[in-house]
């Protein structure tokens, strides 16, 4: 048998060929065992066929040249790749994978020109254009699918937190405070607080507040009615109209009738602050388990969101779509996510961004989208009528829009 410096040159280029083609069977292999989605195993399993026809194509010809190829080892290369997988799943690696095989393409084809081969080899183009694409839309989807799991997490930190730090600075940053704030001229906390996240931000970027930072849908969205839910038949919004002029009514005849002015800051404020919230989050779990639905206090009785869906209605950050993709999917699985029941469908099949009334900002929508048909967009509109999903009295089981 040859020794290695016998070896002719095109041999020499089969052998490299060969270990190239065995490591990437063997880490298509791998990431084909590791892998949680069925979808990804089955593009992984055919890439390593790929990979073990064209090792065999290579083995053929080092063998006829009277060569035979060493005993095979997976490069370190690929053993690091697999054991990142390991920990941090096969979709994190997925990217890295695709970059190396285009590369490894290129350099194929252009060795193969340099030495004029007549043979075409345009599967191994055409494998690492596929994986590509692969790569970009599932490393996509993958990313999209960790806001659902983020979102939660971040509210209830964020939320959390604004409420130590309210309660540190001694501030009542509820309804109740802001009213005794504009009562009494105590501009500095909860109308400066109110001025920024109820009327700043809203014209920006519709109602962030509700869908990251609450501290109130920090503790609903905890709950296990994750999913969103149609609104109940009948009377809705009104009743957060009426529980907001019932807040200014009292806190008005508080200050103005028997001269208390002590609720917006201070020690009473922390008293007022903390109780109204107990409050808030013992009415909120209460509507939450009778709708099983985590937002039904958003919907029912809040009264910052009669404040919140009328400043964001003109937010420049909405989400848009395309309606022609949104007329042929038939999962509505946008519907099925929004947390406060928005027809999202029915509004992007109209033409019309969703944003503003209704709209908290979540973006849950967009993680769930099957045809990516959706997007946030910057520019200025007033949102229209909102389009809700509402559960008929009569058809318990039915669902219908209703502007």
């Amino acid at each position: 048998m040859p020794t290695t410096h016998q070896v002719p040159a095109a041999v020499r280029h089969d052998l490299a060929d060969w270990r190239d083609e065995r490591d990437g069977a063997a880490l298509f292999d791998g990431l084909a065992g590791l892998d949680r989605s069925a979808r990804r195993r089955r593009v992984y399993a055919r890439l390593a066929d790929a990979e073990r026809r064209h090792a065999a194509e290579a083995e053929a010809r080092i063998r006829a040249a009277g060569v035979v190829p060493p005993t095979h080892r997976p490069s370190w290369r690929v053993r690091a790749l697999l054991a990142w997988a390991r920990v941090f799943g096969a979709i994190s690696v997925l990217p890295r994978v695709a970059a190396m095989e285009d590369a490894d393409a290129d350099a194929y084809l252009r060795r193969l020109d340099r030495e004029g081969a007549v043979v075409p080899h345009g599967e191994e183009r055409a494998n690492a254009d596929a994986l590509a694409e692969f790569a970009r839309i599932e490393s996509g989807e993958a990313a999209k699918r960790v806001l659902l799991k983020v979102r939660r997490v971040v509210i209830g930190l964020v939320g959390a937190s604004l409420f130590a730090v309210s309660v540190a600075l001694a501030r009542n940053a509820q309804i109740e405070g802001l009213v005794f704030g504009v009562l009494t001229g105590v501009v500095v906390g909860p109308v400066t607080h109110y001025l920024l996240g109820k009327l700043a931000v809203p014209l920006a970027a519709g109602r962030l507040w509700c869908g990251w930072a609450c501290w109130t849908a920090a503790l609903l969205d905890q709950l296990p009615f994750d999913r969103g839910a149609a609104w109940p038949a009948g009377p809705r919004r009104p009743w957060r109209t009426a529980h907001l002029l019932a807040v200014v009514v009292g806190v008005a005849a508080l200050v103005l009738a028997f001269g208390y002015d002590r609720g917006a800051v201070g020690a009473d404020a922390v008293v007022w602050f903390v109780i109204g919230n107990l409050a808030y989050w013992t009415l909120g779990v209460t509507l939450a388990v009778r709708h099983r639905d985590n937002r039904a206090f958003c919907k029912l009785a809040c009264p910052v969101a009669v404040i919140l869906r009328t400043t964001s209605r003109p937010a420049l950050l909405k989400i848009a779509g395309d309606p022609g993709a949104c007329a042929v999917c038939a999962s509505r699985a946008c519907n099925a996510v929004c947390a406060m029941g928005v027809d999202v469908a029915a509004m992007v099949q109209a033409g019309a961004r969703v944003g503003g009334g209704e709209c908290v900002a979540c973006l849950q929508c967009l993680a769930v989208c099957p045809p990516n048909a959706l997007a946030p967009t910057l520019r200025f509109d007033v949102a229209g009528p909102d389009r809700l999903v509402v559960r008929e009295r009569s058809e318990p089981g039915s669902l219908r829009a209703r502007r």
